[in-house]
């Protein structure tokens, strides 16, 4: 196995077995906030599983790799969820193209 990994019950390499999702939830905020947030995260994730929760406690997470906290949801494309989520979308990408 290479450096890093870990093995799986199987026997099976984790690391060839994982891609990267990205996962959004609702962020909590004081009830003085008006507004809607979000976070977003980028998980790596056993293939064929869908996490529940932003969290290496939920089934098949492996690792967060890496979250945006309390984006606030504006109505254009600009906002900063939409701006998360589109960073998000493209480290995944580029992770899931490095570990094929």
């Amino acid at each position: 196995m290479g450096q890093g990994s870990t093995s799986r019950k199987d026997g099976g390499d984790v690391m060839s077995a994982t891609i990267y999702v990205v996962k959004s939830s609702a962020a909590r905020m004081p009830a003085s906030c008006w507004g809607t947030y979000r976070r977003v995260a980028v998980l790596e994730v056993v293939r064929g599983t869908t996490p529940r929760m932003i969290s290496t406690r939920a089934t098949g997470v492996v690792r967060v790799v890496e979250t945006w906290e309390r984006r606030s949801v504006g109505s254009s494309t600009q906002c900063a969820y939409q701006r998360a989520m589109r960073e998000a979308a493209e480290l995944a990408a580029e992770l899931n193209r490095r570990s094929k």
